[in-house]
């Protein structure tokens, strides 16, 4: 079948399997498909909606205990890699919902990855040893039978962790807080499924993938686009298509730049007091955002155009905000305090002493596993995920297709009227962005695939301290009077001095025969004198 216009999709299987060993395929019965991803969630889940023409629920019985083999695609692009393929890894039926229309039986059938139903029905008490890349795969192979593609990137250091009657999904995400990448260094992990697999991986791998697709801001009858560009690079693709599946329908620019929130909740700043109970000592550790050169060299900029000298720019103005020449990430209102315990092996390197290991063969006590190094992590990992969620965000309405997926790149292009560079597109809002969530709708009726897409960065191409020609603004101080405005207390409150604090339209308006703005007084005879 061939792509004949933007949106276009195949719903190629839909197979439900009953609790009572049913195999009951009903794609022609469906007028709705909802699937949602997102890196922050668990799994993919979802609600499929059919018009039950077929008695379903005779052939059932349909309790909310079945399995939902799906295989959608997107026409013209066949390779599997470009499906929603569910039909071997099926998706768990967990609630069953009816309603009625003119006499017809609608069934919403709600569901998700096995994965998040494994995860309910286990809980983990034992330990595990190693690096958190290892301990990941052990989980999701072992624990929750995944049998799914695993993007697993490899982390520092080796670990022991106690699990105590957890969930192994709750264990994933807590290694996400402590791990840091092998490759670059930093705390930036998250754990999520899209629809190529399960990922446990930094931000910046993400990022490294490069972009996937390009969106432009455009009317319709506007020409946008390449028909050449990666993952439609295909001869049965007309032009028209693709600028189509290009062109962004509705947007919603979101930018939550909330500089108090940011300031409260450690995005620009923080200190760290670490206190080694076994050594007896504390140390401090400063975080300054505007400092913080990984923000510059790892970025999504950075990481996904591929280019040497390309470098993301900060969200904040570097400017200085006071007299005393400071920004708005050197002020510290947050502070945290953690303990470490750590022991000197025999090679001088300290370890975790928390957990030591006899060795029968040379008689000793060894202490094998590194500390959780909270210095390198938790004041990082804060400001890159708050500057995300206050980070520019975007909500896009486009025409569905299977290319790419939650937690990859693509690149947008926004027209506006002003604040734009020489190539018409706005100055700020651009580039790589990160897609977070995507809502998929497949709609029978229409036959119609939409994506609802919300996309964030956490950085800029413009620094923000500097004009176009590289000039520094200079500073950005608090506009204040020069001195102290006059200080009441007691005398005036409970005395009898009158009108201690009328000024401006009070005095310009009042008179002896106007009580519109009375001026304060304890002085009885005097108040009746003005009414």
């Amino acid at each position: 079948m061939e792509l004949k216009q933007a949106g276009d999709w195949n719903l190629e299987e839909a197979i439900l399997y009953t609790s009572t060993g049913n195999i009951i395929p009903f794609h022609e019965s469906v007028t709705e498909i909802q699937l949602y991803e997102s890196i922050y969630s668990k799994g993919l889940y979802g609600r499929i909606q059919l018009l039950n023409t077929i008695a379903l629920q005779n052939e059932g019985p349909v309790i909310g205990q079945e399995y939902l083999g799906l295989v959608l695609s997107t026409p013209t692009l066949l390779d599997n890699t470009t499906k929603l393929k569910f039909d071997e890894n099926v998706f768990h039926v967990t609630k069953v919902t009816r309603e009625y229309e003119g006499g017809a039986e609608i069934l919403s059938l709600d569901f998700y990855s096995s994965e998040i139903v494994h995860n309910q029905r286990k809980l983990i008490s034992r330990t595990f040893s190693g690096t958190y890349h290892e301990m990941v795969e052990s989980i999701l192979r072992k624990d929750l039978k995944c049998k799914k593609r695993l993007y697993i990137e490899q982390t520092n250091d080796t670990k022991q962790h106690i699990a105590n009657n957890d969930h192994p999904i709750d264990i994933i995400k807590k290694f996400t807080t402590q791990a840091t990448a092998m490759h670059h260094k930093l705390p930036s992990f998250v754990f999520f499924e899209n629809l190529r697999g399960y990922h446990f991986r930094s931000i910046q791998s993400l990022y490294a993938e490069g972009s996937r697709f390009t969106y432009y801001e455009a009317d319709s009858s506007a020409g946008t686009g390449d028909a050449s560009k990666p993952s439609l690079s295909n001869t049965k693709i007309n032009d028209q298509i693709t600028q189509d599946l290009q062109r962004i329908r509705s947007v919603n620019l979101s930018e939550n730049n909330d500089t108090l929130l940011s300031v409260a909740v450690g995005a620009l700043s923080s200190r760290l007091i670490t206190h080694d109970i076994v050594q007896k000592k504390f140390t401090n550790h400063t975080y300054n955002y505007l400092d913080d050169q990984t923000v510059e060299d790892h970025g999504i900029e950075k990481y996904s155009s591929g280019l040497v000298d390309s470098k993301d720019k900060h969200l904040y103005s570097g400017i200085s905000l006071d007299d005393e020449g400071n920004r708005i990430s050197d002020f510290i209102p947050i502070q945290y305090l953690t303990p470490v315990t750590t022991v000197k092996n025999e090679n001088g390197v300290y370890k975790n002493s928390q957990y030591e290991v006899y060795n029968s063969v040379t008689n000793k006590t060894e202490y094998n596993f590194d500390p959780v190094k909270k210095q390198n992590i938790l004041q990082k990992r804060r400001s890159l995920f708050a500057n995300f969620d206050t980070g520019i965000t975007m909500l896009l309405h486009c025409m569905g297709q299977t290319t790419f997926g939650a937690g990859d790149i693509i690149t947008i292009n926004l027209q506006k009227e002003s604040k734009h560079d020489s190539d018409g597109q706005d100055k700020f809002i651009r580039g790589n962005f990160l897609v977070q969530e995507i809502k998929h709708v497949f709609d029978r009726v229409s036959n119609q695939h939409k994506m609802y897409l919300k996309v964030t960065k956490d950085s800029v191409d413009h620094d923000l301290t500097k004009d176009q020609d590289g000039k520094e603004y200079g500073n950005h101080l608090e506009k204040k009077p020069v001195k102290d405005s006059p200080l009441y207390s007691d005398n005036h409150f409970y005395g009898n001095i009158n009108g201690y604090d009328e000024v401006g339209a009070n005095q310009a308006f009042s008179s002896e025969n106007d009580n519109r703005f009375p001026l304060r007084s304890k002085n009885s005879s005097d108040t009746e004198r003005r009414n």
